[in-house]
């Protein structure tokens, strides 16, 4: 490859886009969730579905290690091209101001759906139950859903520091070879599911407002992560960063994508077995045995997940595709987005006396139709895509040239 070629990952831009908008899909299920209606979410449809919480307990498994793990590939990728200073203007431009301009167009139409569907059902947001939540550092800030680009910023502002001092230390480069090879051999053992997971399962089990059916507890609010995300996500975007490095992982992944396959589900379900009650989206505890399994469980099928999509996407959408392109570069304006459309649907639907395989499908919908077309006639061709995925395309193309690196979040 000549100095000046920018390689393109297909796979990963299509991991990516999909890691986003399986969000939309996650954050559409809570209003079918059984045991929401009990911590008084005012968002809760009366038809609710033991289908739809399997679901959103399986996205959640896996949705967010996974794009740490994709944003921790790019950012070494985009620290090779632009060096430290380009990177960190870079990732303030594509990840801080979608962060402050998204909690200030976006956030308040959240509580505004929030608001409206607590008049229609008559049920006020409740508080968080006592030791039920993470302690709050600092000022309450409230995140919601765009935790993820603060807590990237957190990673970007902990791990450049870092990786200096490392090359300070490490002139010549043999420790962070050495480190790479390590994880790529653990990759290859096919133990890296269990080494990876110790730590977590670590934090998980010593944090005891810990519920089963959190997973991986979202710092949703604060400016201070909880310890279990921080663990679990730096670790994901730390491998994500090697992966880069030590490329052949992911060609073991793809090597390996059905096993890990299956190993995931199989991991899930006990998990979920493991959960019982207190998979049931309320304020159950569980006893200490089924608290550790569970714990175990859950961060190995979280893994395993990661490590078959990461397989089976670098296995079977390696190949340029502009429509997987416009979708990736549509995916972080969708996210930012969506979940004011999604729940004002679904608050606007709490009267109908419909069930969910009706009202589900039917939000969902209307929010992908709403979003694709926000995209293509008020963000891609204007400053706003400038500002989301660093260019802006012609109005009239729906594909774009395929071999521009990515901008975006990941």
């Amino acid at each position: 490859m000549n100095p000046g070629d920018t390689p393109r990952f297909h796979s990963l831009d299509a991991v990516r886009a999909w890691a986003l908008l399986a969000g939309v899909v996650l954050h559409a299920t809570m209003a079918h969730l059984p045991g929401f209606a009990h911590l008084r979410w005012p968002i809760s449809d009366n038809s609710t579905s033991y289908t739809l919480g399997m679901t959103f307990f399986v996205i959640h498994i896996f949705r967010m290690s996974l794009f740490f793990i994709v944003a921790g590939f790019f950012a070494r990728f985009l620290h090779q091209r632009l060096g430290t200073w380009r990177l960190v203007t870079n990732r303030l431009r594509r990840i801080g101001l979608p962060l402050l301009a998204s909690m200030v167009l976006v956030a308040p139409f959240v509580i505004v759906a929030i608001v409206v569907a607590a008049k229609l059902t008559g049920m006020q947001p409740g508080q968080p139950v006592a030791g039920a939540q993470p302690p709050v550092i600092g000022p309450p800030v409230p995140m919601m859903h765009l935790w993820f680009l603060y807590l990237l910023l957190v990673l970007f502002a902990l791990m450049l520091p870092l990786r200096s001092l490392v090359a300070r230390l490490d002139a010549r480069g043999e420790l962070r070879a050495s480190v790479a090879r390590t994880a790529a051999d653990l990759i290859r053992s096919r133990m890296a599911p269990m080494v990876l997971g110790v730590p977590i399962i670590a934090a998980l089990l010593s944090t005891r407002w810990w519920l089963v059916w959190q997973g991986i507890p979202v710092p949703a609010v604060g400016l201070v992560p909880n310890l279990p995300a921080m663990v679990a996500y730096g670790s994901a975007f730390l491998l994500g960063w090697l992966m880069h490095r030590e490329q052949s992982m992911l060609q073991a992944l793809a090597k390996d994508w059905l096993l890990y396959l299956l190993v995931a589900v199989l991991a899930t379900l006990a998990a979920a077995f493991l959960a019982g009650e207190g998979l049931h989206f309320g304020m159950q505890p569980t006893g200490t045995f089924e608290r550790a399994g569970f714990a175990i469980a859950y961060v190995l099928a979280c893994w395993c997940w990661c490590f078959a999509c990461l397989g089976a996407a670098v296995r079977f959408l390696d190949q340029p595709s502009p429509r997987t392109r416009y979708l990736s570069d549509a995916s972080y304006w969708m996210y930012l987005a969506h979940l004011p459309i999604v729940w004002m649907l679904q608050a606007w639907m709490l009267p109908w006396p419909l069930h969910w395989t009706v009202k589900f499908p039917l939000a969902l919908g209307l929010t992908m139709i709403l979003l694709l077309a926000s995209y293509h006639w008020l963000v891609r061709g204007t400053f706003v895509g400038v500002f989301l995925n660093g260019r802006r395309y012609p109005r009239g193309k729906a594909t774009a040239a395929i071999s521009k690196p990515s901008m975006s979040p990941g």
